[in-house]
């Protein structure tokens, strides 16, 4: 019995010899990987792995409890207010899940959904669809971001036609015949426009504007912005912005609905992001007959006010991101201050060129800004909708006082979702 016990104590203390010298040959050779002075031919791999693995389960763990980029963490301390007396309706678009995508009528007066589509998302889960169009019956037209497609469907998600030769990006409006106005681009990933500069050939993404048939997907009309601006006499504007590979990156057509003394029925205002212009585009005779710069900045969203006023939803941000800035100097009084800047909402009146601002203090008084995205679509004269895209805010505003602001919540609980350019489909306040 002793002799089987020594024999055991023995086995037992040659084994924990031999695993501490495996753990100390193991300990040796991640040193060595990760000085990067010394490889171990296939073991390299499998050592990496091996010391790599608590972090890469811990990261695996975080993605899983964090939901995709289309939901944004609601702040703790978030309070909505919801002052509507009577329906506002809505069309959003928002994920329900990594491989489906809902468009839903909402009400915001009760944040109720009146009718909902459910659509397959074929692509990566930050994939999104944008300001779809709602049309008689419940049939609607949308497309996915950063893919070639559009898609008319019915009530229950039939396809009724597509659209595969161009990618569309940001807004969709109709004109007054019912066809409608897309922002696209070729649907291939290298460059569509050159100019020579200094010597050399500068290559960069070129932007058109496509009119399509409501009823069946046809492209009636596409034409590029750069052979617009060329061809009068404007190429200029490409130099103006200082996102070189991405100059114009239109992100409205606006046509308007009827004539007056300054625009004709079918003429389109047309904004690009980039160069921070709004361009008024003659299609029927191939004319530019204005570009609009003002006191905005990477602006979005062009609307007609009345019949002698644009709004012009003014993101008031950089065209090209930078964290780039100067030392401060020792002495503040040294510096001249230009303030804060918030986004807001500019007006431009036809009749004497002229620029003026509207709800600056309510924007500024509730910091509503947003970089890139977002909109503003006008109620009344003194009542607008804002969707504050990059924070998911969504406001009515009247008189200045804010009447409704919430975010669409989701089934993640401390997120809500992304807004992708709401569509205001019934306004009363």
């Amino acid at each position: 019995m002793l002799v089987l016990n020594m024999q055991k104590v023995l086995k037992t203390f040659s084994l924990i010899v031999i695993f501490l010298f495996a753990l100390s040959i193991f300990g040796w050779m991640v040193f060595h990987i990760v000085e990067g002075d010394k490889k171990f031919g296939f073991l390299t791999g499998p050592v990496k792995f091996m010391y790599t693995f608590p972090d890469l389960f811990s990261q695996s763990v975080e993605e899983v409890k964090t939901p995709p980029n289309t939901f944004l963490r609601t702040p703790e301390n978030f309070e909505s207010i919801n002052n509507l007396d009577s329906d506002f309706i809505v069309l959003s678009a928002y994920s329900d899940t990594s491989d489906s995508r809902s468009i839903v009528l909402m009400n915001l007066k009760n944040d109720s959904i009146l009718y909902k589509w459910t659509v397959e998302n074929p692509f990566e889960d930050f994939y999104r669809i944008i300001n779809p169009l709602l049309f008689p019956e419940k049939s609607l037209v949308y497309y996915f971001t950063n893919h070639t497609g559009l898609r008319r469907i019915d009530s229950l998600t039939n396809v009724i036609w597509k659209q595969d030769s161009i990618f569309a990006h940001h807004s969709m409006t109709q004109d007054s015949n019912g066809d409608i106005w897309i922002c696209s681009t070729d649907p291939v990933y290298y460059a569509t426009g050159l100019y020579k500069l200094d010597g050399r050939s500068v290559f960069y993404i070129d932007n058109y504007i496509t009119k399509l048939d409501a009823e069946t997907g046809r492209i009636l009309f596409h034409k590029s912005v750069t052979s617009i601006l060329t061809e009068n006499n404007l190429s200029n504007y490409i130099l103006k912005s200082t996102n070189v590979i991405d100059p114009l990156h239109i992100n409205d057509v606006e046509p308007a609905l009827k004539s007056t003394q300054y625009y004709k029925e079918g003429d389109l205002f047309i904004s690009a992001k980039n160069s921070s212009f709004i361009m008024h585009y003659r299609p029927s005779t191939n004319k530019v007959m204005n570009v609009i710069e003002g006191p905005f900045a990477s602006q979005h969203d062009v609307d007609f006010m009345n019949e002698s006023s644009l709004v012009i939803f003014n993101n008031n941000f950089y065209p090209t991101w930078s964290s780039d800035s100067k030392p401060p100097p020792p002495d503040s009084s040294w510096l001249d201050i230009a303030g804060d800047f918030y986004s807001n909402i500019v007006r431009y009146d036809f009749s004497n060129n002229s620029f003026s601002f509207i709800g600056d203090s309510v924007f500024r008084a509730n910091e509503i800004f947003t970089g890139t995205e977002g909109l503003m679509e006008f109620v009344d004269p003194s009542t607008y909708f804002v969707e504050e895209q990059n924070t998911g805010l969504i406001w009515v505003i009247q008189d200045d006082k804010v009447l409704y602001k919430n975010v669409l919540k989701s089934q993640h609980k401390g997120y809500h979702h992304l807004p992708n350019w709401i569509r205001v489909i019934k306004k009363n306040v």
